[in-house]
């Protein structure tokens, strides 16, 4: 009978066991799918974009790229016929036709044509596509280059539509990770930052022989002061990482790297500094360059949203913690008032109090002066605790009414 209850309970475990690692397994396909379903949306939705978009830029090209060749070879032939007729209709001549080059090369120039060698290149070659498919699903849509046809555009709100929510999903999914992991790195980490705060004096060192409690947790203002310079730090090193990686790629200064980093993080995108992902260079290098600027935009954009919502909440915590203390302070000068209306009443009636609470109000002063005294007492600036002066000159003053007939 033991061996079969112990049969039974053997597979019980294993059975539970194998019930979580199935649990684990689903959870892990759905961060699987969700990032590989991202993916495949954009590559189908760039190269979509790319089918529609290169032949209109390639006859673009082609087109001003032979009316700059024209217009160049017309103005070269003005110059050499102003060369021997000097006339003033010839010198006109010249002036419009200088004004026609210069025009022309204008246009090139928009269309991406490089005005001294006549080559051009493509906006819309695959990786850049890819790269536009992610600035419009998150939003931050740098303006360097965008959809010019018809077709093009209306495919890019529909493509938007779809994949600006599909790519929120993905940067929460992802932002969830990181909030995890920064909850597990404020844990771990707890008391090495708080023996920081109070070398800098944020906060207030732990009197000794005090109650051994988690004071760090409930400091209020000094706890979320710490925890939100704590995700500004680690948000500034991020960026600078992705500086870094910036100035090795880019002819661009380390500030300059930064504010490329800070501008896309927050999805600003002013678009006047964007990667060279476009123009000559090896195609292997070109996409190694796009896959880990991609890679580091998506995780950065992830995790500065986060960053940004924790210290929000810090914020909205300290503002609640603060209006709760006030509150707290309001109601003990309230407590005090009414007890100094009853120990005036006491002594103008004669009454005898039976029991002696000095010592109670004295701690109330104490306390109230405490957070006047405090880091924070300005914003307590407007409470008055000097009415609390009544105790020093009232030692004795008693809790409850023993009326006496007077009759």
């Amino acid at each position: 009978m033991a061996g079969i209850i112990q049969n039974v309970f053997t597979k019980g475990i294993y059975s539970l066991r194998e019930t979580e690692a199935v649990s684990k397994l689903k959870v892990l396909a759905n961060h699987v799918g969700l990032y590989l379903g991202l993916i495949i949306y954009t590559a189908i939705g760039a190269k979509i974009f790319q089918e529609i978009e290169y032949p209109y830029e390639h006859e673009r090209a082609e087109t001003y790229q032979a009316l700059l060749v024209t217009k160049r070879i017309l103005f070269l032939a003005s110059i050499h016929n102003a060369s021997s007729d000097r006339s003033e209709e010839s010198f006109q001549y010249l002036e419009d036709a200088l004004v026609e080059y210069e025009e022309a090369c204008s246009q090139a120039a928009d269309a991406g044509i490089d005005i001294v060698s006549k080559e051009y290149t493509y906006n819309w070659d695959y990786i850049q596509a890819v790269f536009f498919s992610l600035t419009i699903l998150t939003t931050i849509g740098y303006g360097n280059f965008a959809a010019e046809t018809r077709a093009g555009r209306i495919f890019c709100l529909l493509f938007g539509i779809v994949g600006i929510p599909f790519m929120l999903s993905v940067l929460a999914d992802v932002g969830s990770l990181f909030a995890g992991g920064l909850e597990l790195a404020w844990k771990n980490n707890k008391d090495r930052i708080k023996r920081w705060g109070e070398k800098l004096r944020i906060i207030k060192p732990k009197v000794e022989g005090a109650e051994d409690e988690d004071d760090f947790a409930d400091a209020g203002l000094e706890a979320s002061i710490m925890k939100g310079l704590g995700v500004v730090g680690v948000l500034c090193i991020f960026l600078s990482m992705g500086a870094l990686l910036f100035t090795i790629w880019e002819d661009w200064t380390f500030f300059d790297a930064f504010y490329f980093c800070f501008v896309t993080m927050t999805t600003i995108g002013f678009g006047d500094m964007t990667p060279s992902i476009s123009g000559e260079g090896q195609m292997v290098e070109k996409s190694i360059y796009m896959m880990i600027s991609t890679a580091y935009i998506l995780f950065g954009l992830a995790f500065t949203s986060t960053s940004i919502e924790l210290v929000r909440r810090q914020y909205a915590e300290s503002w609640r913690k603060m209006q709760e203390l006030r509150a707290n302070i309001q109601a003990q000068l309230k407590l005090a008032d009414t007890l100094k209306k009853l120990s005036e009443t006491a002594e103008k009636n004669n009454v005898d109090i039976g029991i002696d609470i000095a010592d109670d109000l004295q701690a109330l002063q104490n306390n109230l002066n405490k957070f006047k005294n405090s880091k924070m007492g300005g914003e307590f600036a407007d409470v008055d605790i000097q009415q609390l002066n009544w105790v020093e000159n009232n030692k004795k003053v008693k809790a409850f009414f023993i009326y006496e007939s007077s009759v």
